[in-house]
């Protein structure tokens, strides 16, 4: 999995890897070939020649290829076969050292909407990157290359959209999260953090329908040196430029968390990542300043902030290799004073751990600290 992917794990009692076929397309690709170049010839078959390549293309999916040669037919087919046929693939190939590459080329000759894009690694931002800069739809969506999504997922999106400059749909992941179908303004989800602070919403760059003209305009870029957070900070800057957003209340993108995940191992530049996107949603939840929010949804953003620094200091005490190092990055953490404020005063609500640690972090005892991450 491309490194950068927002919290999720796959649902549990799913098989991973090359023999996890969605139900959905056992028709198209043989579970024991999915990662190779055959496919069964069944009709329908998305990846039959399709017609010419047409010039003013409605929508770009995006997908950036890095290692996942089990997944990436899978993936494809599932692009491929959308009900809504007007539509260009970019399959952005980041310096993939495995079959990536060919199988990508493969791909592209066997259906006109399908480009690659091949060039040196430099991560899922810069891939993604590339492929906005190349996009040549109205519209735009980001798919990863080891998810899937429903046949309807354009049709839908592009449905729900109309007039607006965002429409988001649900995601299958470790639960089902799917949004109440609905026209909002953009001021309105930056206001109730209650409702719309929330992976669904501004977390995840997956799931969504953009205006490729107002991508560019609005200068979102997913930042090239983060590890982690790059999909938020992209979102972010994309929902400062926005007025009003579609909400679709079906759920057309599945979420696959494999064992290689950047999640599932420590990466040293976890503050300098993290602190900066704790800053950007702070200034996304309080457009006006700190009066932004009426006190009930400024407890709930501040709940929400809360959740997501314990998070991170869980990530810390987890992953980091040794207590020296879980003790420095916990301290570099708690030294950015939104982080160290949310835990230091923690909104009503939060249970006798979360107090607990609010003693300690007061009282410095780090170690004690550090045990108490590991426990909550």
């Amino acid at each position: 999995m491309p490194a950068g992917r927002g919290a999720g794990v796959f649902e549990p009692g799913r098989a991973e890897g090359p023999q996890a076929v969605p139900a959905v397309w056992e028709n198209v690709v043989s579970p024991g070939t999915c990662g190779g170049l055959s496919a069964q010839k069944k009709s329908p078959d998305p990846f039959e020649k399709t017609a010419e390549r047409k010039e003013n293309t409605v929508i770009t999916v995006i997908v950036p290829v890095y290692c996942v040669e089990p997944y990436l037919r899978i993936c494809t087919a599932s692009i491929l076969a959308q009900t809504f046929r007007d539509f260009e693939l970019l399959l952005v190939d980041d310096g993939s050292p495995d079959g990536c590459p060919a199988l990508c080329d493969a791909i592209a000759a066997t259906d006109a909407r399908v480009r690659v894009i091949h060039q040196e690694n430099g991560g899922v931002s810069a891939a993604r990157n590339a492929g906005i800069r190349a996009a040549k739809g109205e519209y735009l969506t980001f798919v990863d290359a080891d998810d899937w999504i429903e046949p309807d997922y354009l049709s839908c999106l592009l449905e729900a959209m109309r007039q607006s400059d965002l429409a988001v749909c649900g995601v299958d992941a470790d639960e089902i999260l799917c949004p109440e179908e609905a026209r909002i303004s953009a001021m309105q989800l930056r206001t109730t953090p209650s409702k719309y602070a929330a992976n669904l919403y501004t977390n995840w760059v997956y799931n969504k329908l953009y205006v490729t003209d107002l991508v560019r305009r609005s200068g979102a870029i997913f930042p090239e040196q983060m590890r982690r957070g790059e999909d938020a900070c992209f979102v972010a800057a994309y929902l400062e430029h926005c007025k009003e957003i579609a909400l679709c209340g079906k759920v057309l993108y599945h979420y696959r968390q494999t064992d290689g995940s950047a999640m599932h191992r420590f990466y040293t530049g976890v503050c300098e990542d993290e602190v900066p996107l704790m800053k950007i949603q702070y200034d996304l939840f309080h457009p006006h300043g700190p009066d932004s929010l009426d006190p009930a949804e400024e407890e709930a953003f501040q709940r929400w902030q809360h959740g997501k620094v314990l998070a991170i200091l869980r990530y810390i005490a987890g992953y980091a290799p040794d207590r020296k190092t879980q003790l420095k990055y916990t301290r570099g953490m708690l030294a950015e004073p939104l982080a160290h404020s949310s835990i230091l005063n923690p909104p009503a609500g939060i249970g006798l751990r979360g107090k607990l640690a609010a003693f300690l972090l007061r009282h410095e005892l780090w170690q004690l600290l550090l045990i108490l991450l590991k426990r909550i």
